[in-house]
C-alpha cells in the first residue's frame, strides 16, 4: 500500500481522544486489513459496519470508513468506484469546516482521477486539497494524513518534486509506527522516480535517484526493525534491493530480497511485490532461465495493471523486451516499440510542467482572492462582532442570492445587562454571541449584526432549516457558561423567524412580526411567522 498511489493513513498514538468515535477500535481493524494488503477486505468491512456507526451517529468512525474504504478502492484499481466513495465523504462534510476530511477526499479524487486521464478534474482537485492544508496546524494528525494523501496524489500526475516535499516536510512526534510509513512512502517515492527516469533513457538521473531510494530505505528498515515490525523490515529491505539491482550487483540483491520474501506475504497489491517479481526476474534472465524471467514479468505487469500502476506495468514490459532480446537477440520491431514507447513517456513526463503551472496559477488566484476579501471586510463588516454590517445585507439583495427565509436575533433585557455589568461587558456579550451564531451556522449562511443588540440570519435553505438554525442558536445560548464572563450574567435571546419578502420594501417583516411575538410570550423562544 505504502508507495501505491493511496497512502495508508495511520492513526496509532497519533490522535487525541476527543478526535475517536466510539466505534474507533472497528476502523483500527478495517485499515489493519488495507495496511496489510488485504484490499478486497478491507473495502468489505467497511461497507459492513459504516451502517452501523451511522445507525449509532458516531460521526468520526463514519468518516474514516469512507476514507478507507475509498484508499482501498484505489489500491484494487476501482477508481471509479473510489471517487463516488470519496464524494460521498465530501457530501457528509456539507459545508463544515473540515480541511482535514476535505483535503483527503478531494486527494482521493485527484488520484483516481488522474489514473482515468482526467486529467483537468485531478488538477482542480489537487489544487483545492494542496491549499487546505495550510489551514491544518502543522505537527497535528491531519496534517500528518493530508499531507500524505495530498503528496502521493501530486505523485500520480508526476509532480515529483512536489510530492517529495510534501512527504519529507512531515514531522512526526513520538509515533515510531508512523515514522516507518513516512520513510517508506519516501523510499517508494524515490524508487517509483528512478524508475520513470529509466523508461525515458535518463540513466545518470535515475542513478542519483536509486541511491537515495537505497538510503531512505537502509532507513524504513532501521526504524521498522527498532519498532519489531519484521514485515516491514523485509519489504524495506526489497525496497532496497531493487535499488542495489540498478547500482550495483543484481546477484547480492537477487539475495537479498530472496530472504526478504519469506518475511512479508507479497500479495499483488503490494508495490514491494511488483519490485520482487522485478528482482527476481532479472536473476533469472541472467541465470538464462527465461521461462521463469517471464513468468514474474507477467505476474508484475497483471498486479500492476489490475492496480493501476501504469508505470510499474510499463517497467514490466520494458523488461519482457529486454528478456527477448536476451533469448533471441535484437529485432528491429522490438527497438520500434521501445522508441515510440520512449518518446510517449517522455511526452508525459514533459507535460509535468504546463501541471505545476496549473497548481501554481490556482494558488495565485486563491491567494488574491483572500487577499480582496481582506480588504473588503473593513467595508462589509461590523468592527465590534466581525459579523456583516448593513452593507453586506444590501450586497447579499443586490447580487439576488436566493435566502427565502430569515432569522431575528434579538438580546433579551439587553439594556439591563449593559446598566448592571457595563458597556464593556454589554460589547463582551455581543462578540461572544457573534461566536455563537458562527457555531451554529453553516458556511452558506448570511451573518447581519443589524444593530445595537439584534442580529440577522439569513441561512441558505427552506423554512426548516431556518427552524433548525434558531433553536441552535437559542439553545446555545441559553447554555453558555455567562457567569464565566462576569458573576450573576445570565443572557438568553428571543428568535422570529419569518419568510424573506424580497419584493417587499421591507423584506424581513415576518421574521420581525415574529420576533416581537417571541418576546410578548415570555422571551428565551423561538416563533415562526408562516
Amino acid at each position: 500500500m505504502q508507495g501505491r498511489t493511496d497512502p495508508p493513513q495511520p492513526r496509532s498514538g497519533l490522535v487525541a481522544p476527543s478526535e475517536y468515535g466510539p466505534f474507533d477500535p472497528l476502523s483500527d481493524v478495517a485499515h489493519g486489513y488495507y495496511i496489510d494488503g488485504f484490499a478486497e477486505r478491507a473495502v468489505e468491512a467497511c461497507r459492513r459496519w459504516v451502517r452501523l456507526t451511522q445507525a449509532a451517529a458516531d460521526v468520526v468512525t463514519t468518516r474514516y470508513f469512507f476514507y478507507i474504504e475509498a484508499i482501498a478502492l484505489q489500491e484494487l484499481g476501482r477508481d471509479r468506484e473510489a471517487i463516488e466513495v470519496a464524494e460521498t465523504l465530501l457530501r457528509d462534510i456539507d459545508d463544515a469546516l473540515e480541511p482535514v476530511w476535505r483535503a483527503k477526499a478531494l486527494a482521493v479524487i485527484a488520484e483516481a482521477s488522474a489514473r482515468m486521464g482526467q486529467h483537468g478534474r485531478a488538477m482542480a482537485a489537487m489544487a483545492e486539497a494542496d491549499w487546505l492544508i495550510r489551514a491544518i496546524p502543522a505537527g497535528s494528525y491531519g496534517h500528518l494524513s493530508a499531507s500524505m494523501a495530498v503528496a502521493l496524489a501530486l505523485r500520480s500526475v508526476n509532480l515529483l518534486e512536489e510530492a517529495d516535499s510534501a512527504l519529507s516536510g512531515i514531522r512526526v512526534v513520538e509515533s515510531p509506527s508512523v515514522e516507518v510509513l513516512v520513510a517508506q512512502e519516501l523510499a517508494l517515492l524515490s524508487a517509483f522516480w528512478a524508475a520513470s527516469l529509466v523508461l525515458i533513457g535518463r540513466q545518470a538521473e535515475a542513478a542519483v535517484r536509486f541511491a537515495l531510494s537505497a538510503a531512505r530505505a537502509r532507513r524504513m528498515v532501521r526504524l521498522a526493525r527498532e519498532l519489531g515490525n519484521e514485515q516491514m523490515v523485509a519489504r524495506g529491505e526489497v525496497i532496497e534491493a531493487y535499488a542495489m539491482m540498478h547500482l550495483s550487483d543484481a546477484g547480492l540483491a537477487a539475495a537479498r530480497a530472496l530472504d526478504a520474501r519469506h518475511r512479508f506475504d507479497p500479495r499483488p497489491e503490494l508495490v514491494e511485490t511488483h519490485l520482487l517479481h522485478l528482482i527476481l526476474a532479472r536473476a533469472a534472465a541472467d541465470a538464462s532461465q527465461f521461462a521463469v524471467a517471464q513468468e514474474h514479468l507477467h505476474e508484475l505487469i497483471a498486479g500492476a495493471e489490475a492496480a493501476g500502476r501504469e508505470m510499474w506495468a510499463a517497467t514490466g514490459r520494458w523488461a519482457l523486451a529486454d528478456l527477448h532480446e536476451a533469448q533471441v537477440g535484437p529485432h528491429p520491431a522490438v527497438g520500434l516499440m521501445r522508441s515510440v514507447a520512449s518518446a510517449a513517456l517522455a511526452r508525459v513526463w514533459s507535460e509535468r510542467e504546463g501541471r505545476f503551472a496549473a497548481l501554481q496559477d490556482r494558488h495565485q488566484l486563491r491567494e488574491l482572492t483572500a487577499e480582496t476579501h481582506r480588504m473588503g471586510r473593513a467595508v462589509l463588516q461590523d468592527p465590534l462582532t466581525g459579523l456583516g454590517n448593513r452593507r453586506l445585507l444590501a450586497q447579499t439583495l443586490d447580487l439576488g442570492l436566493h435566502h427565502p427565509w430569515a432569522v431575528f436575533v434579538d438580546v433579551d433585557d439587553f439594556k439591563t445587562i449593559n446598566d448592571t455589568f457595563s458597556h464593556a461587558v454589554g460589547d463582551e456579550v455581543l462578540r461572544m454571541l457573534a461566536d455563537i451564531l458562527r457555531s451554529q451556522s453553516r458556511d452558506h449562511d448570511v451573518l447581519i449584526r443589524y444593530g445595537g443588540d439584534e442580529f440577522l440570519i439569513l441561512p441558505a435553505g427552506d423554512e426548516g432549516v431556518a427552524q433548525a438554525v434558531a433553536e441552535r442558536v437559542r439553545s446555545a445560548v441559553a447554555g453558555w457558561p455567562w457567569g464565566s464572563l462576569r458573576d450573576g450574567l445570565s443572557v438568553t435571546v428571543s428568535i422570529g423567524v419569518g419568510p424573506a419578502l424580497h419584493e417587499s420594501d421591507d423584506p424581513w417583516q415576518a421574521a420581525d412580526a415574529a420576533l416581537s411575538a417571541a418576546k410578548r410570550a415570555g422571551r428565551n423562544r423561538v416563533t415562526t411567522n408562516g
